[in-house]
């Protein structure tokens, strides 16, 4: 009987346990006012306690032997496992446990109480006959029995609190140096958008600077007087976008957008933005887009930072106003290449046109 059998016959003998305690014995029934709730005389429900307790008591050493624990001497008898060939007390998992403690087989038999010719018998039919020392002398009891060394248990570190703080402080150690660099490339990565940003908006700036002097000094007037009409320029694009986008036209079932008119209206408002900077002198090197639930929501909230008071209006906002205009662009599906590809067309396009007296 190995281990894992004896569990399976201590799980039996507990839930036999447990059904007898549901079972009441009519005798104490009938007489528990009187006995003060005590078993009456020759109670068979008591007899079969007992009986378990017995059972569970004798399976209880057998555990322990096992694993390699002491038995008291006033029980061992009733504990019976079988194990190799000979043995009905002993296993040889369970003896090479014993000896692993250091246990002679002088001690490992009085443990079990074995008697020394079937000890013999059993190491002899399970070839562990001098497997632990050197040959047998007749210095116990006249049996053959072998002069045993002893053998230490090997050190094992069995402080798992111990390994799990280090396990838990080498993982921390690892965790900072992770986040540490985590951070480094959050700040190289801020450093590479800031540097590419940087280079494709002094691009845009530089373009749109062009067109604005271009009108300034054809039409002969400076690009500071016409604030409040670029202000309402910009409302007036983001109107005709939205219209080319169609979401909002909650009466209409058909809305088939044309994708290169929206992109094409929603470049006409980066041309304006761009002209808003370079009138107020506030040129941005780096945007990150601003987002809001809704397509809807990101117009309203675009329009609404466009159209604040000019009293009110700083660098603060006017770089709120790009984020949003950026966030917008991501939600319609463009691409920032392709908004400075069709940025460029148009460019030229207004180019020609004041060439040709637009």
């Amino acid at each position: 009987m190995n281990l894992e059998e004896v569990v399976q016959e201590r799980l039996q003998l507990l839930r036999s346990v447990t059904n007898l305690t549901e079972t009441k014995c009519k005798g104490c029934e009938i007489h528990s006012s009187k006995a003060g709730n005590k078993s009456c005389e020759g109670c068979p429900t008591l007899s079969e306690f007992r009986k378990l307790g017995d059972k569970l008591t004798v399976n209880l050493n057998k555990m322990r032997i096992l694993r390699g624990q002491p038995v008291p001497r006033k029980q061992i008898k009733n504990v019976k496992i079988v194990g190799g060939k000979m043995s009905k007390q002993l296993t040889t998992e369970t003896y090479h446990r014993l000896k692993a403690q250091g246990l002679t087989d002088s001690a490992i038999r009085k443990q079990l109480g074995i008697e020394s010719n079937k000890f013999y018998k059993f190491k002899k039919e399970n070839g562990l006959i001098g497997a632990y020392g050197n040959a047998a002398t007749k210095k116990e009891e006249d049996t053959p029995a072998l002069r045993e060394k002893e053998v230490s248990a090997h050190k094992v570190d069995n402080d798992r609190v111990s390994i799990l703080e280090k396990e838990l402080n080498d993982i921390k150690v690892h965790l900072k140096d992770a986040m540490s660099f985590i951070e480094s490339l959050k700040t190289e990565n801020a450093s590479l958008n800031e540097q590419l940003w940087g280079n494709r908006l002094q691009s845009l700036y530089a373009k749109q600077a062009e067109l604005e002097n271009f009108i300034a000094r054809k039409h002969g007037i400076s690009i500071h007087d016409y604030l409040d009409e670029q202000q309402l320029s910009i409302l007036v694009e983001l109107a005709e976008s939205a219209n080319e986008w169609q979401g909002f036209k909650y009466w209409k079932l058909n809305k088939n957008v044309d994708r290169e008119k929206l992109l094409e209206e929603t470049v006409d408002v980066l041309h304006l933005i761009l002209a808003r900077g370079i009138a107020l002198g506030w040129q941005i090197a780096a945007v990150k887009a601003m987002t809001n639930q809704s397509i809807t929501g990101q117009y309203k909230a675009l329009i609404q930072s466009v159209a604040i008071d000019k009293d009110a209006e700083s660098k603060f906002t006017y770089e709120e106003t790009f984020n949003l205009y950026v966030g917008l662009v991501e939600m319609l599906g463009f691409t920032w290449t392709e908004v400075e590809a069709a940025y460029l067309k148009k460019h030229q396009e207004n180019i020609d046109r004041q060439n040709n007296d637009y």
